[in-house]
């Protein structure tokens, strides 16, 4: 596996995750904890506003439409579907994409102690809490622009109700969009067009509350269909 060279914020933000998750995990399986006495991180939460684009852009441009999100960028973006990913655990993936050969990193939790657990054709997680983590090396040729189809399934890899929070982490060190994600499905879709380099991307799926009689709290966050590239000049 390649090495990421992430920033302080990245680790501070999968250490606390990782710091105050449950151990329900998909394999069975009960992974080591993280250390003790890992300071929180309070994210700013933007919610979504139900349009096409959230007009500002400053940082961060939202979209909710995958094509007014795909002409917004430049020629050369990559697209994933990850057809090759079959069912079950999995450590850190890698990927070389687009005409600027971005480099980054699919992973959950810290130093990748808790490992992926995947459907046939999408990314999700082992353990409940854990985030599913997209990163780029702060050695590798930078992107402006991310997106995905992102959902909450539940422990048979199952699309259920619930949200989704995607939080993207700038280059600089700062958090540029918090978005919420009330999901209908795995059509759900949010892209972000940044007007500096961005770090990461940060999808989690928090438990239902209030919970439905019958029905389990937990849900797994949920991707598909990734997009990396350069926003238009």
């Amino acid at each position: 596996m390649t090495r990421l060279r992430l920033s302080p914020l990245v680790l501070s933000l999968l250490a606390a995750a990782s710091a105050n998750a449950s151990t329900t995990s998909r394999s069975g399986t009960n992974p080591t904890p993280a250390a003790p006495g890992v300071p929180a991180v309070l994210l700013d939460r933007v919610f979504a506003s139900g349009v096409d684009a959230v007009a500002g852009g400053d940082p961060v441009t939202v979209y909710t439409d995958r094509d007014a999100f795909l002409a917004a960028l430049a020629p050369g973006y990559a697209e994933h579907d990850f057809s090759e990913i079959v069912r079950g655990t999995s450590q850190p993936i890698t990927y070389t994409d687009g005409a600027d050969a971005w480099h980054y990193t699919i992973f959950t939790g810290i130093f990748a102690t808790h490992p992926l657990y995947n459907g046939p054709g999408y990314i999700s997680t082992d353990r409940v809490d854990d985030p599913v983590s997209v990163a780029t090396s702060i050695d590798d040729p930078t992107f402006t622009a991310i997106g995905a189809n992102v959902w909450p399934s539940d422990f048979s890899l199952q699309p259920t109700t619930g949200q989704v929070i995607v939080t993207i982490l700038l280059q600089d060190g700062t958090i540029g969009a918090t978005e919420t994600v009330d999901t209908t499905g795995p059509d759900d879709f949010r892209g972000f067009v940044a007007n500096q380099p961005i770090a990461a991307m940060f999808v989690d799926a928090p438990e239902i509350d209030p919970p439905v009689p019958g029905e389990s709290q937990d849900r797994w966050s949920t991707l598909d269909n990734l997009v990396v590239g350069s926003a238009a000049p």
